[in-house]
């Protein structure tokens, strides 16, 4: 393992107590680059991913875990589950939003770029999309804790699915488009505001068309239906 990433697993157990800003503070200390990350990557990932996703480190209470971004890959809308603290540090130019949930309403609070070298906290309530807007590819790193070991640090996280109007849970990656066999449960009832669902919408649309040829008769379905709200949102 490379010495920066070995830093980094030092700084945080020596922590008595961490908070989002204590990782962030831990990851920047480290001094990780890039080439560090290398033996994670992964932008040749199944395009039913919608990145690359490698494990690093477990630690008990905390994980590891490397992404990797091709061009156009894009998270669906989620939070981190069990996680309690978490910091994300880009290596390339990709770009971040943030979403509020209330009284079922998905609406977003923001669309930023999230720059390279740049560390952003992550807390239990946060709820995001991380993707790569630009045509290089780029890999970030990602670590997420909680109080006390158990078995999933992000265990139960919650996917935010306005086509199927519902918030989906699971224990993997946070992808588009999600294996019914890869969700332990739903709950009903998920909506989004004009601006959230057209970009959920685009974004889910661009995932199924990147896929590989044939698509199953329901993905097929889907696609069209997202092009007809798609086309109904735009006016």
């Amino acid at each position: 393992m490379p010495k920066s990433l070995e830093s980094l697993i030092q700084l945080i157990r020596e922590q008595s107590h961490i908070t989002p800003q204590i990782a962030c503070q831990c990851m920047q200390d480290a001094n990780i680059q890039a080439e560090d990350l290398m033996l994670w990557a992964d932008f040749d990932h199944p395009l039913a991913d919608s990145y690359g996703r490698h494990l690093v480190y477990d630690g008990g209470h905390f994980e590891i875990m490397v992404m990797s971004w091709a061009p156009g890959d894009f998270s669906a809308f989620h939070d981190h589950g069990s996680a309690q603290w978490g910091a994300v540090q880009s290596f390339g130019q990709a770009e971040h939003s943030v979403y509020h949930f209330e009284n079922n309403l998905l609406t977003t609070q923001a669309i930023m770029p999230f720059n390279a070298g740049t560390v952003i906290p992550v807390d239990h309530d946060l709820i995001h999309q991380m993707g790569n807007p630009s045509q290089q590819p780029l890999l970030s790193l990602h670590m997420y804790g909680t109080e006390f070991p158990q078995a999933a640090i992000t265990g139960s996280a919650r996917i935010f699915d306005l086509f199927a109007g519902n918030i989906q849970f699971t224990d993997g990656g946070v992808f588009f488009c999600l294996p019914e066999e890869l969700i332990t449960r739903k709950i009903e009832g998920l909506k989004g505001d004009h601006q959230t669902t057209l970009r959920h919408h685009q974004q889910m649309l661009a995932r199924i068309q990147r896929m590989e040829e044939p698509l199953s008769a329901q993905l097929q379905q889907v696609a069209q239906e997202l092009r007809t709200q798609i086309h109904d949102l735009l006016g």
